[in-house]
């Protein structure tokens, strides 16, 4: 069902334009003024506006341009409605970025086909951008290129067998040998996942068009089980239970699972692989209003200042001294993904020993 913002300041033909367009089985947002108008599109993020050109203090061309200007709402079809058609009006319009207009008064068919064919355009635009990440795989997770892959997973799966076949009286040595290519080579696989999943986010921040599919088609997911169930798995890999607080309010959050599980796990892991033993882990979630607090805590090696400004910026963390060359990488995810679906992402920390992450995401 395609959601229409209709901005119009008369009433009566608000009320009319709406009516019509509900018994087509739209999905119809109102908004009786250019303000209210740029909230709601900004919020909602339509799939088409249809907006009237002459209202007071904020007009239509006014709503088009504050909108043209938001990566994340500027490639939205825009339908103006206007009283009078001059050609100045029009090229003015079109300039602006209009994607075609509509004359007062104008028929019921006039209005649908006008609305019916720019969705259409808009679908076949969009067609080659959709995601092309299998959904179990957080619709971020390429396959790795075969050269890395093949060989990556021929060496996973030979150590396995040898760990599985238990040779008799195996050396101590050996069996420690075999753990450490099993552990190395699922970190590097890791590491290079994480590095496509990065650069692929990265990419889309840097096109208007995908950010806008990647919003629209964000998805729910139910959060209490989801954040424990992971919590409580990196908990256990890390031989560190005890240590895990997890007090958790129920919500359903703009997210789907996948891409929520990804964000959680790279923030969770990240806490316990900079936190010594016997060292509190603390995760709470609450609600308020809209929006879905999520707080990850830890003491161990904080980031300083200069570092946390880092997170912004699309490169990769090297501190000299970290224990993983690569730290950084999970939190650029985590918040990408958080940011690109109309979250936050915040970092306080000190390079004394608290680090404490918040995760802030719209509520379905």
């Amino acid at each position: 069902m395609s959601k229409i913002l209709v901005i119009e300041d008369q009433d009566d033909i608000r009320s009319i334009i709406c009516e019509i367009l509900t018994a087509e089985s739209f999905n119809v947002i109102e908004a009786e003024d250019g303000h209210i108008g740029v909230l709601l599109a900004q919020e909602e993020i339509p799939d088409l506006i249809v907006c009237d050109i002459m209202m007071p203090e904020f007009d239509g061309y006014s709503v088009m341009t504050q909108l043209r200007q938001n990566p994340y709402v500027q490639s939205i079809p825009f339908i103006l409605l206007t009283a009078k058609a001059t050609k100045t009006d029009l090229d003015l319009g079109m300039e602006l970025g209009a994607d075609d207009y509509l004359t007062k008064p104008f028929t019921r068919d006039e209005l649908l086909g006008a609305i019916n064919a720019q969705l259409d355009k808009q679908t076949a635009k969009e067609q080659p951008l959709q995601p092309q990440w299998d959904d179990t795989c957080c619709e971020l997770i390429r396959a790795l290129p075969d050269p890395i892959h093949n060989p990556l997973q021929h060496i996973l799966g030979l150590a396995q067998t040898l760990k599985e076949e238990n040779p008799l009286n195996p050396s101590a040595d050996s069996i420690e040998h075999l753990d450490e290519i099993c552990s190395a080579g699922e970190s590097l696989y890791q590491l290079l996942q994480n590095a496509l999943i990065y650069q692929e986010l990265v990419d889309i921040t840097k096109d208007p068009q995908r950010l806008r599919i990647v919003r629209k088609h964000s998805g729910e997911s139910s959060t209490k089980a989801l954040i424990t169930e992971i919590a409580l798995a990196q908990a256990r890999r890390a031989q560190r239970t005890s240590d895990l607080t997890v007090q958790l309010e129920e919500a359903t959050v703009q997210l789907a699972p996948p891409k929520l599980s990804k964000l959680v796990a790279e923030i969770v892991k990240n806490a316990f692989d900079y936190s010594q033993w016997g060292t509190p882990i603390s995760i709470l979630s609450c609600c308020r209003g809209k929006i879905f607090h999520l707080s990850i805590t830890n003491q161990g090696q904080g980031l300083s200042v200069d570092q946390i400004s880092h997170l912004g910026k699309h490169m990769q963390f090297d501190f000299a001294g970290y224990r993983h060359q690569y730290v950084g990488l999970g939190l650029r995810i985590a918040k990408l993904l958080a940011e690109l679906h109309g979250g936050e992402f915040q970092v306080e920390s000190n390079p004394q020993g608290l680090t404490a992450i918040a995760i802030l995401l719209p509520l379905a």
